[in-house]
């Protein structure tokens, strides 16, 4: 499976890491399935590290996917993300899911997963 998902209950976090070639196909299996699990839709707060990703599909397949997949099996529950990435493209389709997923989700597009985390979990790295 391209796309890996691991609960932190003592910390109410999830973390994704996608691998290798990522499709829309597989995106779509990845949120069926994960939006499936109870934990995940009870945590709802989640860092996504696409550092090791090459994204093979367009804004326009990400917005299908986050308007008939996401946000009917969300139905009005929030969310908030902080998405890692290393390259441009992953930059870009980041940036498009922040757009597609204003409606529900709050997110963030960080170069580490500590500043990920930091966010998530509300810590000031200056206060630290």
């Amino acid at each position: 499976m391209p796309i890996t998902y691991q609960i932190d209950r003592s910390q109410k976090l999830i973390t994704e890491v996608w691998t290798g070639e990522i499709k829309a196909a597989d995106l779509a299996a990845h949120w069926k399935h994960y939006l499936a699990d109870p934990d995940v839709l009870a945590i709802r707060r989640t860092i996504v590290d696409l550092r090791q990703a090459v994204i093979l599909f367009k804004g326009s397949d990400l917005d299908l996917l986050v308007q008939t997949i996401v946000q009917p099996i969300l139905a009005g529950r929030d969310w908030k993300t902080a998405i890692v990435v290393e390259k441009p493209v992953q930059f870009g389709i980041s940036r498009q899911y922040q757009v597609f997923a204003e409606r529900y989700s709050k997110d963030a597009i960080f170069r580490s997963i500590e500043e990920a985390r930091n966010w998530l979990c509300g810590i000031d790295p200056a206060k630290t």
